[in-house]
């Protein structure tokens, strides 16, 4: 392995690479066709010329709506169980001269951003599933920041299992093809559905967050701490079940504050 053929450039956290992508497998080993989805175009799925699956846009799963211009349909190539491309072999395209437009397309000499230079670490289901999001979610957010109901999104049924630590959403979208399901870890306690449904419907009242918080606690008769009360506000914001009002404006307007 040559590595003056690769850099490191620490300001703009890349690995940038130094040569044609057939020279560069021996460091690279294909990583473009590891992992990621590649995505195809409808023309291209409805060919024939690839295994490829349908995926509906808001599930992840395969799409099986008879609506023939369904917006939120996707089209990828499947998958080895390992994760990589159906047609990597021995760090080769198996039909490369065939390649999808996607493929053909990408170059990686612009550079590979590092995401993290932290080892990964298995985290117990607990209040905070993804602690990260979850700690700069509650450092930015203040108390008198409002949520409503997020206005595209219908919420079915939700179901706690403190025994299996999770919580599931059965939800259904707005002009979407039918309901669909999301969950998450979540240990806590003091709450129940019937308290979790309680606190999903005052949001209704479009009050502040510190508001909300000292009703719930109330109506609720829960010993809820201000951050455990947030981090369900977390949850329900990234379960698009509320959304900030902030980033409500900004569906119309295109901009907004917290993701």
């Amino acid at each position: 392995m040559n590595l003056g053929r690769i850099e490191i450039d620490g300001k703009s956290r890349k690995v940038i690479f130094h040569g044609e992508c057939l020279e560069m497998l021996d460091i690279c080993h294909a990583a473009c066709c590891r992992d990621w989805d590649v995505g195809i175009s409808a023309k291209e799925f409805h060919s024939g010329h690839y295994l490829a699956k349908a995926l509906c846009r808001l599930t992840a799963k395969e799409c099986l709506s008879l609506q023939i211009n369904c917006r939120h349909r996707t089209y990828r190539l499947d998958k080895h169980p390992d994760g990589r491309c159906i047609y990597l072999e021995n760090d080769l395209c198996s039909i490369y001269e065939n390649r999808p437009q996607v493929c053909r397309d990408f170059q990686c000499q612009s550079g590979w951003r590092l995401v993290s230079v932290f080892p990964h670490k298995r985290v117990s289901a607990d209040l905070t599933p993804k602690k990260l999001d979850c700690d700069l979610f509650l450092e930015k957010i203040k108390d008198d920041a409002v949520f409503v109901l997020h206005p595209l999104i219908k919420l079915h049924a939700l179901f706690y299992l403190p025994t299996r630590q999770e919580i599931i959403f059965i939800k259904e979208i707005v002009g979407g093809c039918g309901k669909f399901n999301t969950r998450e870890a979540l240990n806590c306690p003091q709450l129940d559905e019937a308290k979790l449904q309680l606190l999903i419907d005052l949001f209704n009242r479009k009050e502040s967050l510190g508001q909300l918080y000292n009703r719930f606690c109330a109506e609720s008769k829960s010993e809820l701490t201000r951050n455990e009360f947030l981090t369900v506000v977390w949850l329900l914001n990234k379960h698009q079940i509320v959304l900030d009002s902030i980033n409500f404006q900004g569906m119309l307007s295109g901009q907004g504050r917290i993701d």
